[in-house]
């Protein structure tokens, strides 16, 4: 191993202990889906230690989805109505026809690997992950900024064989202070 990986090594273990306290947040952000049928929208999202409130909509608010609870017991909300289910991605594979791994995205919105599965990762030289290849899915990292005390994810990809969803941030809040 070469020094500047070693370097970089360090700070991604430094940089990775300060991102796994953060247990909040709220994040503000435009995602777009690719493929045949592409799509653009707004993200709302709030995370709390012991749950969480996704929100997603098209513009002007059509299309609108919300996904808030916990792990074990998540309200999916439509147009069309809600169901309560303790298995999102089940559910979601169903009515999409490709799974969403709602589990792992609060580590991967945080520039994380989940720690619910192995991963593997591509640090840039100060220990941030540029690129993460989890359980069939691929991050890329293109930007950060900072918030807070950390600098997190500004521009990131994510996509597996299905899917592909690109987000930008334009605001992280309630970050807990370090």
């Amino acid at each position: 191993m070469s020094k500047k990986d070693r370097q970089a090594d360090l700070a991604w273990e430094a940089r990775r202990a300060r991102l796994e306290l953060l247990d909040r947040f709220t994040l503000q952000a435009r995602v777009s889906s690719g493929g045949l049928f592409g799509v653009k929208g707004h993200l709302n999202w709030r995370q709390r230690p012991d749950n969480f409130d996704i929100r997603v909509s098209g513009p002007f608010g059509i299309g609108a989805v919300s996904i808030a609870g916990t792990l074990d017991h998540v309200e999916i909300r439509t147009a069309k109505g809600s169901i309560t289910t303790p298995d999102p991605e089940g559910f979601l594979h169903d009515k999409l026809g490709w799974s969403f791994p709602v589990a792992h995205l609060r580590y991967w919105a945080l520039g994380l690997p989940s720690p619910q599965s192995d991963a593997d990762l591509e640090l840039d030289d100060d220990g941030r992950v540029v690129a993460l290849n989890q359980d069939d899915w691929k991050l890329s990292y293109d930007e950060y900024r900072r918030a807070g005390a950390v600098e997190l994810p500004r521009k990131f990809e994510v996509s597996n064989d299905e899917v592909r969803i690109k987000v930008v941030v334009d605001d992280w809040s309630d970050l807990p202070e370090p």
